[in-house]
């Protein structure tokens, strides 16, 4: 009996301690029907031995049209100046004393018409002026006008004003769009700023 007790005892250390690095052994194998392995594609190298697109860059190009990376590029740039919608433009501001009017005119040109957001700023010796907003809608191409009424002392800030500040935004772009156009006196006893 205590041979028994004994020779169980052995078989069941020589059990555990087997069983330990067993555990540690098993490795389990994916089936191969279950898992499919991603293969990583290798960098092509073109004609010039330059390698293709770096990891993380994606080259939109479509060689069905005969397209390289470049001119996709380049796509993507115009397509990306076209989002901003205006294109050009340039302003002239005239103050009128006798009337207590200053005029802003604007001239444009954008890639399709949209609503744009105008905010005009005036800022000089005698401090700043906020001179108003508007909404309007652009065409392809033309001229905006706008005046604005001013008080006494409201003129003589406009009067002084070294530059005037001009925002433009089309309405439903991104703020990176925003054309901002500043006009400079143009002498000094001139009163028009371009």
């Amino acid at each position: 009996m205590r041979k028994t007790a004994l020779l169980l005892l052995l078989l069941l250390v020589a059990l555990l301690t087997a069983a330990g690095p067993a555990q540690a052994l098993i490795v389990s194998v994916p089936s191969p029907a279950l898992s499919v392995k991603a293969e990583e594609p290798e960098e092509e190298e073109n004609e010039e031995g330059e390698a293709g697109p770096e990891e993380g860059e994606e080259c939109e190009a479509d060689p069905e049209e005969g397209e390289d990376c470049e001119e996709a590029e380049a796509a993507e740039e115009e397509a990306a100046a076209e989002e901003c919608v205006i294109e050009d433009a340039t302003a002239k501001v005239a103050a009128n004393p006798g009337n207590d009017t200053v005029r802003l005119t604007i001239h444009y040109r954008t890639f399709a018409p949209a609503a744009v957001a105008i905010n005009s700023k005036l800022h000089g010796s005698k401090g700043s002026l906020h001179l108003g907003a508007s909404h309007t809608r652009f065409r392809r191409a033309g001229v905006f006008h706008d005046s604005f009424g001013l008080s006494k002392r409201e003129m003589a800030k406009a009067m002084a004003a070294r530059e005037f500040a001009i925002d433009l935004h089309a309405v439903n772009t991104p703020g990176y769009c925003r054309t901002q156009l500043t006009v400079h006196r143009g002498g000094t006893r001139k009163l028009l700023w371009s």
